[in-house]
């Protein structure tokens, strides 16, 4: 069943949705903020080596000290930040795909809801067209061409 206002709204939506231009300035930034989280993971990493190599010279612990703090520490900080940048813009990327993935099936079940509502007002009214929407409409015109208005003990024979 075809419902000219229905399919009409349909494509003005869909046109509607095509000529919307949603610019997209973070692209860039995301890409970049995501490079430098994976470069702060890198560096941090070298940091705690450098650390670890230098504490690892000497027995003497006011010696080792500097290195933990600066090279351990420093490095486990950076590591950490890196870390949280990366997981924070993979976690945007999966949501976006879930959300899209989420308004497409939603779409998907909705037509086939309409489309089994259609089938079901087909048989309801026996294939007249109901004018306006009215089911009382649907009952009179099927009456005046003679036949039995449908109704519901009539589908279960």
């Amino acid at each position: 069943m075809t419902d000219p206002m229905t399919s009409d709204a349909a494509e003005g939506f869909a046109t509607r949705v095509q000529q919307m231009h949603v610019p997209e300035p973070k692209a860039d930034r995301e890409k970049l903020l995501l490079q430098v989280g994976f470069a702060l993971v890198v560096v941090g990493l070298i940091l705690v080596g450098v650390g670890w190599f230098g504490a690892s010279g000497t027995t003497i612990p006011a010696e080792q000290i500097p290195y933990a703090i600066s090279g351990g520490a420093g490095g486990l900080g950076l590591v950490v930040v890196g870390s949280a940048l990366i997981t924070r813009f993979s976690l945007a990327r999966l949501f976006r795909f879930w959300l899209a993935r989420v308004v497409y099936e939603h779409q998907v079940q909705t037509d086939r809801t309409v489309d089994a509502l259609g089938r079901i007002e087909d048989a309801l009214t026996g294939g007249v067209p109901r004018p306006g929407g009215d089911p009382q409409a649907a009952d009179g015109q099927a009456l005046r061409h003679g036949a039995e208005p449908l109704r519901a003990e009539s589908l279960e024979g």
